[in-house]
């Protein structure tokens, strides 16, 4: 008989062994300084390096790693408390493993350091062992993503060769130009800034962030927020930001920061080029911000050729203008957003949805 593999926990220098791993099974694997940048320049890592578990392998005789799953450290804050967050990221088993996928969850699970566990992109295969051991996040409708064109023809050609319409070619442009109009029209309601409002484009995160953030926390102390400070912010998107796949855009007032929308490019839409929006924030809700930087967003949409503009999760309170902007609709085949906290009474508390106001931010779904 074979002996099985083993489980052990992950090292760095396990790289090369978990990336073709994750190739050889169509996950997107991070280059090299990348991956290792999750951790060592993660401002939790002096307080919690030696001893969180970077994540665990599963290891045959034969030194081979046929199963993998990392594990990412995060802070976020709820009612004035600090919680540490465990968040999962490539949870993959080769077939010679997959009887032993669960292994490698539960060590996930079971760990001691983290009070708070968070996944958001979770897929059809892994969600019914994710569902069997955390909770949805209840918030609006997570499996559901709105979305706007810029480029109407390609979009429309798309739609009608998935209907197997005859001529989509052709009958592409009278309906491309028919859509373009209509969503021109509902865009008059959306100013480009309000009175008094300065929208820019910055290439990074500066220090107006770490006000920014300690208020924002002040201001919503009985929801649930990851951390969003100029270190934490430029160590989550430092990929995405060295590559100029991310767009930050600051709407402020009298030279302070009140508001930010952050959109990225998401790679896995092809052939389509998409950009999606990961976060926005604002410390004046009734204010009326989001419109002025869809806007902004939108325009540099255009310029850069951009065919798509969309947000995961529908319903959202403080999403709604995207909702209205956004007009269509796609689905994705599962809910990706699963939650689980140590303490089960913190976990009963954020059963509520008015404790969450999730976003792509959240878990790993940003950081490449």
């Amino acid at each position: 008989m074979t002996p099985s593999p083993q489980l052990r926990l992950a090292r760095f220098d396990d790289y090369e062994q978990i990336a073709r791993l994750e190739s050889a099974n169509d996950l997107t694997s991070l280059p090299p300084d990348d991956w290792r940048h999750l951790w060592l320049n993660n401002p939790l890592w002096q307080r919690l390096g030696s001893r969180w578990p970077i994540g665990w392998v599963l290891e045959d005789p034969q030194g081979r790693i046929v199963g993998s799953l990392a594990n990412i450290p995060s802070l976020y804050r709820f009612q004035g408390r600090d919680l540490v967050c465990a968040n999962g990221r490539g949870w993959v088993v080769a077939p010679e493993g997959r009887g032993l996928g669960l292994w490698l969850m539960s060590e996930y699970f079971g760990q001691s350091g983290a009070d708070l566990f968070i996944n958001t992109t979770v897929g059809l295969p892994a969600e019914p062992m994710i569902a069997s051991l955390s909770d949805r996040i209840p918030a609006g409708d997570l499996q559901a993503i709105a979305f706007r064109p810029i480029a109407y023809r390609g979009f429309v050609v798309k739609g009608l060769r998935k209907r197997r319409v005859p001529l989509a070619g052709l009958l592409a442009y009278p309906a491309a130009a028919a859509l373009r109009l209509r969503d021109a029209w509902s865009l008059r309601s959306f100013p480009s800034a309000l009175t008094g409002v300065t929208i820019e484009s910055i290439a990074s995160f500066d220090d107006r962030f770490d006000g920014f953030w300690h208020e924002l926390a002040d201001r919503n102390p009985d929801t649930l927020l990851g951390v969003r400070d100029a270190g934490t912010l430029n160590w989550h998107f430092a990929t995405p930001l060295r590559l100029g796949h991310l767009w930050i855009f600051t709407a402020t007032r009298h030279g302070c920061l009140r508001a930010y929308l952050l959109v990225k490019r998401h790679e896995q839409a092809q052939p389509l080029r998409r950009m999606r929006v990961i976060d926005f924030q604002t410390l004046d809700p009734q204010d009326g911000l989001l419109p002025g930087l869809l806007r902004q967003a939108l325009d540099r949409c255009a310029a850069e050729g951009c065919q798509v503009l969309e947000h995961l999760g529908c319903g959202l309170p403080h999403m709604r203008d995207f909702d209205r902007f956004a007009p269509y609709r796609r689905r994705l085949p599962c809910w990706p957003f699963y939650y689980r906290a140590a303490d089960p009474a913190l976990h009963a508390q954020l059963a509520r949805p008015d404790c969450w106001a999730p976003s792509t931010f959240d878990g790993d779904a940003s950081f490449e």
